[in-house]
């Protein structure tokens, strides 16, 4: 019996960002856990007020486990918003959770990672010659 392992945590913030590449706001709903969502229900309204704008373009620059359940991803992202294109890093806190979105060792099966918390990093300056 072959099983897929499940993707890793770059690979599951990868699809979550080009489902906001694509405005694809229901399936990041459905892909952040639901207790960050009030009453645990899970609102594109509040997916569209957080990822404001259209991001046009990504890239994974690091990531560090952190825990058993945990791994810190690094991301810069460009994205369009009130006209223009801001250039910005972030850091995308992804956990591999239960369906109950409950911690959950990454070595066992059926568990998906899920961002839970998201952090704004600094540009660096560019450089002068």
């Amino acid at each position: 019996m072959n099983t897929v392992p499940p993707p890793t945590p770059q690979e599951a913030l990868s699809a979550f960002l080009t489902h906001w590449q694509g405005g694809q706001y229901r399936a990041m709903a459905e892909a952040l856990p639901a207790r960050i969502f009030p009453k645990g229900r899970r609102s594109v309204r509040q997916v569209r007020r957080a990822y404001p704008g259209t991001l046009s373009d990504f890239s994974i620059l690091s990531a560090r486990d952190t825990d058993p359940a945990a791994t810190n991803v690094d991301v810069q992202v460009l994205w369009r918003q009130r006209g223009g294109l801001e250039l910005g890093r972030m850091r995308y806190r992804m956990v591999y959770v239960d369906l109950d979105d409950q911690p959950l060792a990454r070595h066992h099966p059926g568990g998906q990672w899920k961002p839970f918390a998201t952090y704004t990093l600094p540009v660096p300056k560019p450089l002068r010659a």
